[in-house]
């Protein structure tokens, strides 16, 4: 696993979204991309973070911003979270579980669930170029991250 800090370019990723289409990374280069990964659909915690960017979205979307939340869930369970609380971002599905190994943000166990392997409650700021601007990781899943640092930050990689 790496521990990917400020200033190092995010790895790469090729994941489907709700519907099995396959997305690389490379594809919202140009503008800012925000990976939120998140451990589990439909979880309280994990419902109240991904709202909380859904209605946060124009916002981002003014700073020209990509959103993108990342599980380990399959692309099924995404379009049912997705389609439950109407969020307005893709939903990406890391079932192979690379990409949380890529990024050093693997929780090994999820709960009381041993060795069910999910995504740390993580956020990635990405400028234009794919190189990270802000990360946020918490090995305590029923913490949510700071929004009005991660706006903040948003704002600096702008100006």
């Amino acid at each position: 696993m790496t521990n990917l800090k400020e200033g190092d370019v995010a790895p790469d990723f090729e994941l489907p979204d709700i519907d099995m289409n396959i997305h690389k990374l490379g594809e919202f280069k140009g503008k800012n991309t925000l990976l939120a990964f998140f451990p589990a659909a439909e979880s309280p915690v994990c419902t109240t973070e991904m709202c909380v960017f859904r209605d946060s979205l124009s916002e981002f979307e003014n700073n020209h911003t990509a959103v993108i939340g990342i599980s380990v869930d399959g692309p099924f369970a995404n379009k049912i979270f997705k389609e439950n609380r109407h969020l307005n971002f893709p939903l990406l599905s890391d079932y192979k579980r690379e990409t949380i190994s890529n990024y050093g943000i693997v929780m090994k166990d999820l709960g009381p669930l041993k060795d069910y392997n999910a995504a740390k409650r993580s956020v990635f700021l990405l400028d234009k170029n794919g190189v990270i601007k802000y990360v946020w990781i918490s090995d305590n899943p029923l913490i949510e991250p700071n929004y009005n640092e991660i706006k903040s930050k948003l704002k600096e990689i702008n100006n």
